[in-house]
């Protein structure tokens, strides 16, 4: 509303002068801080869109942008207008009380993104609180390696059963040289103990592989990478799909802020029983569709919905 305000700002002083009456025209400071106020809340609502779609993100998406919020409140933080100042102060303890239960999570989700990884996640803190900046890559990267050692362990219980440990006996060949030379390296992998193992995890190796170019890679499909990469990082891939698809927001906008009831689909509530039932059998399918405009859901309006669905497909044969 403030935006389309600014529009006609001429507009309302046009008025003030035709209708003697009109006694509320804004002054020419309310004016420019209308301006600023529209300029400080524009980056908040596109986030905020952004994250209370209908069609959610993946989770690394999420770290980025919440980011910029904290980096634009300690900008207005720490400006010149006492009006802005004061508000971007009030809206940044109410920001930080709900951004330390969710930081963890967004920043493992961040690490998990193969063109961010703990480079951009230690910039990013380096730019808002470079004191402990080191301290807080640390403690994601601590927790990321414990929720993979778990995942890990499921990940080795289930495949135990498929591959046993063959025995000396099993690698007994027809050279009487070679078969001694197996027994000796069997006899030394089973004295090595598992901390001198020098052999990298999937973890690891994903950390210290170069970053993909976010340049060359801007619509990258973060789910669809890990499922390609499954076959090289195993359980990693495992723990990023299922890190990766879990949803920050769980209402969305457009349901929590509809005038006309909650909006599940493109579709509106107002449907019979017999549609309900025939869209919902169909709704993997339909979704399978990249959009939804608008005429999908004027066809199914109060006139079509009350006709018989045998009928309209007849007369539509024939």
């Amino acid at each position: 509303m403030l935006a389309r305000a600014l529009k006609f700002r001429d507009a309302f002083t046009s008025l003030k002068e035709c209708d003697r009456s009109y006694k509320s025209l804004p002054s020419e400071d309310e004016w420019d801080r209308g301006q600023k106020i529209c300029e400080f809340l524009k980056p908040f609502s596109t986030i905020t869109t952004f994250f209370s779609g209908v069609r959610y993100p993946t989770a690394n998406a999420y770290f980025l942008q919440v980011w910029k919020i904290e980096c634009l409140l300690m900008k207005y933080a720490s400006c010149d207008d006492p009006v802005m100042k004061e508000m971007a102060k009030k809206m940044r303890v109410k920001f930080s009380k709900y951004w330390d239960e969710y930081s963890l999570v967004l920043a493992m989700g961040a690490v998990l993104d193969p063109r961010l990884k703990l480079q951009i996640l230690r910039t990013a803190y380096d730019k808002v609180d470079p004191r402990n900046a080191e301290k807080k890559v640390e403690v994601v990267k601590k927790n990321l390696k414990k929720l993979y050692e778990e995942y890990g362990a499921k990940f080795q219980s289930s495949s135990s059963t498929s591959s046993a440990t063959p025995t000396p006996y099993e690698l007994l060949t027809e050279s009487p040289l070679e078969d001694d030379m197996n027994y000796e390296l069997f006899e030394l992998e089973r004295s090595i103990q598992p901390g001198l193992d020098n052999k990298k995890t999937n973890l690891e190796m994903y950390l210290e592989d170069p970053r993909l170019d976010t340049r060359s890679f801007t619509d990258i499909e973060v789910l669809g990478y890990w499922k390609d990469q499954g076959q090289r990082y195993g359980d990693l891939a495992s723990l990023a799909c299922d890190l990766l698809s879990i949803p920050i927001t769980t209402v969305a906008s457009e349901s929590a802020f509809s005038v006309g009831g909650r909006v599940i689909s493109p579709y509106r509530n107002r449907l019979l029983p017999k549609n309900v039932q025939a869209l919902l059998c169909t709704r993997n399918w339909l979704r399978g569709f990249a959009e939804f405009e608008g005429d999908v859901e004027d066809y199914f309006d109060e006139d079509n919905l009350d006709k018989d669905p045998t009928t309209t497909a007849s007369s539509s044969a024939i």
